[in-house]
C-alpha cells in the first residue's frame, strides 16, 4: 500500500486558491510532514484543515499531498496528489445487489466503463450528481449504478511517443479511488447475491483504491 503525507510548502503572498487543495503554481521546496498514513482521504482531511485555519503572517505556508519517494513532476523525490480531481463514472450493477440509498456502493466494484475523462469536478456538486443519477436508475429500473471517482493529481508513470505521421500518443496510468461517502452510503445489501459468502460480501471500505491506463493521441501536422 503506498504512504501519503501532507507536506508544507511556502504561500506566495500574491497567490489565492481555487480550493483548500489547490497547489501554488511554483510550490518550491517540500517542508515539514505535518501527516502521514496509507489512506489518501485522511491526509487530505489534515492538509485542508490546515490550510482553512488562518496563515501565519510570519511564515506563511500552504499543505499539500504527497506520495513520498515516488517521482514525480513537481519535485523528483515525491509525488504530487493533489489537488484531487472528482469524477462521477457508471459500474456494472452487480447481479442480485440492492442498494438501500443512492449513493451506496458495492463492495465489489472494481472497474468503471470507460476512462475518467468526463467532467471534473469538486467533491459536493460529484456526490450530488451520483446521487440523481442513482435515484433515476432506481426509479427506472436502469442497469447502471453510478460511483464518484477520485483522481490523483500526477501520474504514476507517463510514457509520449511518436510516428512519422506526426501523431503523438501520451500514455498515463493514473491511481484512482473509488469513493464511499460514510455519513450516506453504505455497501448495501448482498443476500441475494450468488456470492454472497466470498468475501466480498463482508468486507467494508470507505475508498478502493485502483490504477487506470489513460491514452491520449493529437496529430501534431493538423492546421490549427
Amino acid at each position: 500500500m503506498p504512504r501519503y503525507q501532507a507536506v508544507l510548502v511556502d504561500r506566495p503572498s500574491n497567490w489565492t486558491p481555487a480550493g483548500p487543495d489547490d497547489v501554488p503554481p511554483e510550490p518550491g521546496p517540500l517542508g515539514d510532514v505535518l501527516a502521514e498514513a496509507e489512506d489518501v482521504f485522511a491526509v487530505l482531511r489534515a492538509a485542508i484543515d490546515y490550510n482553512r485555519a488562518p496563515p501565519a503572517e510570519s511564515e506563511p505556508r500552504w499543505a499539500v499531498v504527497v506520495e513520498p519517494a515516488s517521482l514525480g513532476c513537481t519535485w523528483r523525490s515525491a509525488r504530487l496528489c493533489t489537488p484531487i480531481r472528482y469524477q462521477v463514472v457508471g459500474i456494472w450493477w452487480p447481479l442480485g445487489w440492492e442498494p438501500q440509498s443512492p449513493l451506496d456502493v458495492p463492495n465489489c466494484v472494481w472497474r468503471a466503463q470507460g476512462a475518467p475523462a468526463g467532467e471534473n469536478l469538486d467533491y459536493p456538486r460529484a456526490a450530488a450528481v451520483a446521487r440523481a443519477l442513482n435515484q433515476q436508475s432506481l426509479d427506472q429500473g436502469a442497469t447502471t449504478w453510478y460511483v464518484v471517482l477520485a483522481v490523483e493529481n500526477e501520474p504514476l508513470s507517463q510514457t509520449i511517443s511518436y510516428d512519422a505521421a506526426g501523431m503523438e500518443t501520451v500514455v498515463q496510468v493514473r491511481r484512482l479511488h473509488v469513493v464511499r461517502p460514510e455519513a450516506h452510503s453504505s455497501s448495501g445489501d448482498c443476500s441475494y447475491c450468488p456470492a454472497q459468502s466470498f468475501d466480498c460480501a463482508k468486507a467494508e471500505w470507505s475508498t478502493l483504491e485502483q490504477t487506470d491506463r489513460l491514452v491520449r493521441q493529437r496529430n501534431l501536422l493538423a492546421p490549427g
